[in-house]
This record gives C-alpha cells, structure tokens and sequence, in this order.
C-alpha cells in the first residue's frame, strides 16, 4: 500500500510505502551524501528512508544481503576441504597407520 506524501523539504509530491514519510527520495539522497559523490548503498539507503522502495526493489535487496551473508560461509567451507584435500597436511593417514597396527595383533 502506498500513501501519497509531499516532501516537506523540496514541497514535491511522491508516493511512500510509509504513512509517515516526509521526505522524498531525491531530498533524502541528498541529505544523506551532501556534497560528496553517493556509493551503492546510498541508494537503497535513501530509497529506504523515503519510504520509496517498492516491494519488487526491496526483495532484490534483501536477496543481494542474503548471497553477500552466505558466501563468507562458502568460502570457509571451500578452504576446510582444500586443506583436508592436501596430503601434507591431513592427519587421517594416521589412522591408516594404525588400524595396520591393531590387524597384526
């Protein structure tokens, strides 16, 4: 649901998914960065606080966030198994040796 809104800063009308918004997304940008150049989350930050972001927007987002949380976690998985995989390193030949010890016996 969307609310029809006016921008108390720059008077401009715009629509927010916020009941309460009352600054456009335009106007939140700029508070946001001032007078330096924006970086990728400024935008979704100002989208954010304008209320402005539709759901569709909102979704790619949190599915961005959710890859971004998840590959740190891929990668850890990828290094234990690289690891395991050198022989140099692996402790299971140990266990070969000794099961050979426990069968003559």
């Amino acid at each position: 649901m969307t609310f029809d809104r006016i921008c108390q800063t720059c008077k401009k009308n715009f629509k927010s998914q916020r009941k309460d918004s009352t600054t456009c997304y335009g106007c939140a940008l700029t508070e946001l960065i001032g007078n330096r150049a924006p970086e990728g989350g400024d935008f979704n930050t100002a989208l954010i606080c304008s209320g402005e972001m539709t759901d569709e927007q909102a979704h790619s987002l949190q599915e961005d966030l959710e890859s971004v949380d998840h590959s740190g976690e891929e990668e850890f998985q990828r290094r234990i198994q690289e690891d395991y995989d050198d022989e140099d390193d692996r402790w299971d030949y140990l266990e070969e040796d000794d099961e050979d010890d426990f069968s003559d016996e």
